[in-house]
C-alpha cells in the first residue's frame, strides 16, 4: 500500500498510519451518516461523531474503480470515532461519488470527457458550489487516488479558484504516483477494460 503524505496540520500522520494498521473493533463511539446529492455537482455522504457539534476538520475519501463511496463507510465510521477524542479537532468525513459511479452516476451536468482532470475539477465544484472550505485531507483508493493526486496538482494550480487550497495531507492507497506506460504494465488494467466493453449496457441486477 503506498502512501503519498503531505504533513502540515489536519491527521497527525502516526495516528492514521496506526488506524490503518488496527483491527475493525476500534468503532466503539456512535457516529452519524448523512447521505446529500449537490444538484449538477457531485453525490456525496457526511459522516460524524457528533452532527450537532460543529467540526474543525474535514477529510475527502474517493473511491476505487467500479467503486462508490458507501464502500468506504465503515472505515469513514472507524476514522471518525478513533479521532473523536483527537486533540487535532473535530472531524467530518465526506465520502464522494465520483462521476460515473454510485448516485452520481444519476447526476446531469457531469459530461465528457470522462477523465482525471475532469473528475477532480468536480470536487472543486462542490467544494465550490456548497461554500465549503478546502477539505483538510483527501484519501483516494486506486483511480481514487489518480483523482486525488490531479485535485492537488490543479489547487496548486489555482484551477478552481482561490478558495480551493491544497489540502494540508494527500493519501494514495493502492495506487502509483505517475504514469504507468504500456512497457512496464502487466496488461491487468486492459484485461479489465475490455472485459467492461464486453459487457452490455444494462444487466438485471447486481448480482
Amino acid at each position: 500500500m503506498a502512501r503519498l503524505i503531505r504533513n502540515k496540520q489536519g491527521i497527525p500522520s502516526t495516528l492514521l498510519t496506526r488506524f490503518l494498521n488496527s483491527p475493525s473493533s476500534l468503532l466503539t463511539l456512535p457516529y452519524y451518516s448523512t447521505s446529500k446529492r449537490s444538484l449538477q455537482t457531485l453525490a456525496y455522504e457526511e459522516i460524524q461523531a457528533n452532527p450537532n457539534k460543529p467540526y474543525t476538520h474535514t477529510a475527502f475519501i474517493l473511491h476505487g474503480l467500479l467503486g462508490s463511496a458507501r464502500n468506504w463507510r465503515s472505515f469513514s465510521r472507524t476514522l471518525v470515532s478513533s479521532l473523536s477524542d483527537s486533540p487535532s479537532g473535530k472531524w467530518r468525513m465526506v465520502l464522494v461519488d465520483l462521476r460515473n459511479h454510485g448516485n452520481s452516476a444519476e447526476m446531469e451536468g457531469l459530461g465528457p470527457p470522462h477523465d482525471l482532470v475532469n473528475a477532480a475539477k468536480d470536487l472543486g465544484n462542490l467544494i465550490n458550489s456548497k461554500g465549503w472550505d478546502s477539505p483538510d485531507v483527501v484519501i483516494g483508493h486506486s483511480m481514487g487516488g489518480k483523482v486525488a493526486l490531479q485535485f492537488a496538482k490543479s489547487c496548486g494550480n489555482r484551477d478552481y479558484g482561490e478558495n480551493v487550497k491544497l489540502p494540508k495531507q494527500l493519501w494514495v492507497l493502492d495506487s502509483v504516483p505517475g504514469e504507468v506506460t504500456s512497457d512496464n504494465s502487466d496488461g491487468e488494467v486492459e484485461k479489465v477494460l475490455q472485459t467492461l466493453q464486453s459487457l452490455p449496457s444494462t444487466v438485471p441486477s447486481r448480482k
